[in-house]
């Protein structure tokens, strides 16, 4: 028996949304060192670091911000690899991001396929990347778990904070809302299992997805047209 896809959506993570960790007890000296150790975990705070500059920037896709001190491997594979294949790299960086999120690779690239692997996060990628002295390139690091997607408009613009309906015939599966770079995600891998899925959002026209291959050519991009 099919699983149904409303078990799958009915768990939803927004990442528009900001947690805050608590400790119970009523100790408040337990509460305080509790609140300095989420403050030098968030800043990065007594673990090593890389440079505060770079060419490229890693970001959290859930958040929106640096991914800070944290050990990532960057590697540039050609750039009409396909997603799910094997395709020949290079290693660019071995270390550690800054406290702002940044590397520097370390030979010039054009048009390219850039894989970022770290801990914590899935293998990550950004397409058609050519490296610039004018401006960081930014690579977004998704969730290690789960699926996600990003919607976009027509001409390929974000859509932030935009409310997306997900349905199956008549039934409301789950309601997202997209956070500030017009991600949203969910926590299983695989929401589109060959059934078809009718997407709306207010202010553009409503699009039916049966399968992940009909999420652009990186599987996880939702265009919404008026």
């Amino acid at each position: 028996m099919r699983r149904g896809l409303s078990a799958v959506l009915m768990a939803v993570v927004c990442g528009c949304a900001t947690t805050k960790d608590s400790v119970g007890g009523g100790d408040a000296r337990l509460d305080e060192a509790a609140g300095k150790d989420a403050v030098a975990k968030a800043t990065g705070a007594g673990r090593t670091c890389g440079p505060d500059k770079g060419d490229l920037v890693l970001i959290d896709a859930r958040t929106g911000g640096p991914v800070t001190c944290l050990a990532v491997t960057v590697s540039k594979e050609p750039g009409d690899c396909a997603i799910g294949t094997e395709c020949p790299s290079d290693q660019l960086v071995k270390g550690f991001t800054g406290s702002k999120g940044h590397v520097t690779t370390n030979a010039p690239f054009e048009k390219v396929r850039l894989a970022a692997v770290a801990d914590g996060y899935g293998p990550s990628y950004l397409f058609n990347a050519t490296k610039s002295a004018a401006k960081p390139l930014e690579l977004e690091l998704a969730p290690a778990d789960g699926f996600w997607l990003k919607v976009l408009d027509g001409d390929g613009n974000y859509l932030q904070n935009v409310l997306v309906t997900f349905k199956e015939g008549d039934a409301v599966l789950a309601q997202v809302r997209s956070n500030v770079l017009a991600n949203v995600f969910f926590t299983q891998r695989q929401p589109f299992g060959g059934q078809p899925v009718t997407v709306e959002a207010e202010g553009y026209a409503a699009m039916t997805v049966s399968s992940q291959s009909e999420l652009g050519d990186d599987g996880h991009t939702l265009t919404l047209k008026k």
